[in-house]
């Protein structure tokens, strides 16, 4: 409990220093990267997680969060559009095979798409999985079957395929992770559109919730 009121309350701390503008942010990030986003990650917090990271970036590294927050912005409507067919598409799929599964897509965050940015030496338009996409079914074996139906029906990269499932990380998350390329057809064209696809069960996705 002591824990869960320390990181609520650097949360808040952190957005105090958003809406203040006061001093001392720079050090409040760096502590809350290096202690409390670590912790919530360690407890499977993510929600806190995300949130403590991004707006630590956002002091510790302003140039960097504003940038690609920007970049973010500037093609909101094209990839919300992108990622809302691409989970029509693959809801009809995994329909199409017998498989009841919740399909929904949702936005990487900012600090994830740098430390990316950083770990890869990439640049933005360089990234596969700004769009992401998850599947939720019941149990472990249709994780690996609608895994099977994907790869057969989209291109796969290969080099970027995480089973942990089979090796969970050490925060006991588990999930399928791979990046695929979508084929979406939008204004009278055919567009290849790269998405990261999760693949859970209900469990797997509470604990990570």
């Amino acid at each position: 409990r002591v824990v869960l009121l320390k990181l609520a309350s650097r949360l808040q701390t952190l957005r105090w220093f958003v809406s203040s503008q006061a001093p001392g942010a720079v050090e409040f990030g760096e502590e809350t990267l290096a202690v409390y986003a670590p912790l919530a990650n360690r407890l499977g917090i993510w929600q806190i997680k995300w949130e403590l990271e991004d707006l630590s970036l956002r002091f510790t590294h302003p140039a960097e969060y504003h940038q690609i927050a920007a970049e973010l912005d500037e093609s909101r409507e094209e990839r919300l559009e992108f990622m809302a067919l691409a989970v029509k598409k693959i809801q009809a799929l995994m329909a199409s095979h017998g498989i009841q599964a919740e399909v929904s897509g949702r936005p990487k965050h900012i600090y994830s798409i740098w430390k990316k940015m950083q770990r890869k030496h990439l640049r933005f338009d360089q990234l596969f999985d700004v769009r992401a996409v998850r599947i939720i079914v019941e149990t472990v074996e249709q994780c690996y079957e609608a895994l099977s139906i994907v790869q057969e029906h989209f291109t796969v990269l290969s080099k970027e395929y995480d089973d942990y499932i089979a090796n969970p990380k050490p925060n006991g998350y588990r999930s399928l992770h791979l990046i695929l390329e979508v084929p979406i057809f939008l204004s009278e064209r055919t567009v290849p559109v790269r998405i990261e696809l999760q693949l859970r069960t209900i469990a797997m996705d509470f604990w990570a919730s």
